[in-house]
C-alpha cells in the first residue's frame, strides 16, 4: 500500500537499445546546451553516459526521443549529434556502427 492509502505495484520497464539510441538520448538530455554560445559539451564518462540514458529513458520514454532537435537548427543538431554519438562510441565501443541511427 502506499503512502496514500492506494494499492500500487513497482513496475520494472526494459529498454533494449543501440548505438544511436543511446545518442538520441544523450542528445535528448542536453539539447538546450548551446553548444555556440555556452562552448562544446566535454567528454562524459561511461558511467555518466549510462546514467543519463536510463534518465532520460525513465523520465521521457523511447517515444519523445524523435522531437529532441525540433527546436534545433540544422547546425545545432549536426554540433550535438556528432558530439553525442562520439559520447556513445567512447563510452561503449563495442556497439558497433549501424544503420538504425536517425536524428
Amino acid at each position: 500500500m502506499s503512502k496514500d492509502g492506494l494499492y500500487r505495484f513497482d513496475l520494472r520497464v526494459t529498454h533494449r537499445v543501440g548505438r544511436a539510441t543511446m545518442a538520441t538520448a544523450l542528445a535528448s538530455a542536453y539539447r538546450d546546451h548551446d553548444i555556440f554560445e555556452d562552448g562544446p559539451l566535454s567528454n562524459l564518462s561511461r558511467a555518466k553516459v549510462l546514467a543519463t540514458v536510463k534518465e532520460v529513458l525513465h523520465d521521457r520514454g523511447t517515444d519523445f526521443l524523435e522531437g529532441w532537435s525540433d527546436h534545433l537548427t540544422e547546425a545545432e543538431t549536426e554540433s550535438m549529434w556528432d558530439w553525442a554519438i562520439e559520447q556513445v562510441g567512447n563510452a561503449f565501443p563495442e556497439l558497433e556502427p549501424s544503420s538504425e541511427g536517425q536524428r
